[in-house]
C-alpha cells in the first residue's frame, strides 16, 4: 500500500494565526479524484495540525460536530493521538486509531501561509468627470486611507483509508480574522459544503 505522505503534511503549521477569527472565508483552490466523486464517505478521523493544544481540539470537535450533525460519523484525533512536538504524526499511529473506529476517511488540516497585503481607499467623491475628481482633490479633507489586509490560507486534504489515496483538497482563505469560533465555523462550512457538492458527503 502507497503512503499517506503523512509526514511531509504534517510537517506543516496550523498555527495559532488561526486563534483570530474571520470577516470573510472562502476556498481558492479545490480538487477531487473523479473516481470518488458521488462516493460519499462515512466515517472520518478529523486532524488539525498545530503546536496550539487549544486550537486543535477546538477545531476537531467543531468539525466532528458538523459532520454528526450531517450523520457521517466522526473522532476527532485530539481525544486519541497526542500530537508530538514536532508535529510529525506517524503513520502507524494515524492507522491504528482508524483500524480502531473503522474510519473510511482521514481529514487532515494544516496550515499554508499568512500573507499581509496593503490596499489604498481612494477619497470619495462625485460622479462629475475627471476634472471634478481632480479638483476635488484639491479642495477634498479626505485623502484616502492604505489598509493592511491579513490573509490566513489553510490546506485540507482527504484520504481514503483503504487505499491511502487522496480524494479531495482544498485551501481556504481567511480574510481579516478577529476571533476564534467565527474563524474555524468559516472554514468548516466552506470545507463541508464543497465535499457535498462533490458528493464526497451527504446532504443532511
Amino acid at each position: 500500500m502507497r503512503p499517506f505522505k503523512i509526514n511531509g503534511l504534517v510537517c506543516a503549521l496550523l498555527s495559532g494565526v488561526l486563534i483570530m477569527a474571520c470577516a470573510g472565508t472562502k476556498l481558492t483552490q479545490t480538487w477531487v479524484d473523479d473516481a470518488h466523486r458521488g462516493k460519499p464517505v462515512s466515517d472520518i478521523l478529523v486532524i488539525a495540525v498545530t503546536y496550539k493544544e487549544e486550537v486543535r481540539h477546538s477545531f476537531e470537535d467543531k468539525f466532528v460536530a458538523q459532520l454528526k450533525a450531517l450523520g457521517v460519523e466522526a473522532v476527532s484525533s485530539a481525544e486519541v493521538i497526542p500530537m508530538p512536538p514536532d508535529l510529525k504524526l506517524e503513520k502507524e499511529q494515524i492507522l491504528k486509531v482508524v483500524n480502531k473506529f473503522e474510519n473510511d476517511a482521514v481529514i487532515i488540516t494544516h496550515m499554508a501561509g499568512v500573507e499581509e497585503k496593503e490596499t489604498y481607499s481612494p477619497p470619495s467623491q462625485s460622479d462629475t468627470g475627471f476634472y471634478g475628481y481632480y479638483d476635488g482633490l484639491i479642495l477634498s479633507k479626505d485623502p484616502g486611507f492604505y489598509k493592511t489586509r491579513t490573509f490566513v490560507r489553510l490546506v485540507t486534504n482527504l484520504y481514503d483509508v483503504k487505499t491511502e489515496k487522496l480524494i479531495w483538497s482544498g485551501q481556504s482563505e481567511t480574510k481579516d480574522p478577529h476571533s476564534i469560533k467565527e474563524a474555524i465555523d468559516d472554514v468548516i462550512n466552506v470545507i463541508i459544503k464543497d465535499m457535498q457538492k462533490k458528493g464526497l458527503l451527504l446532504p443532511k
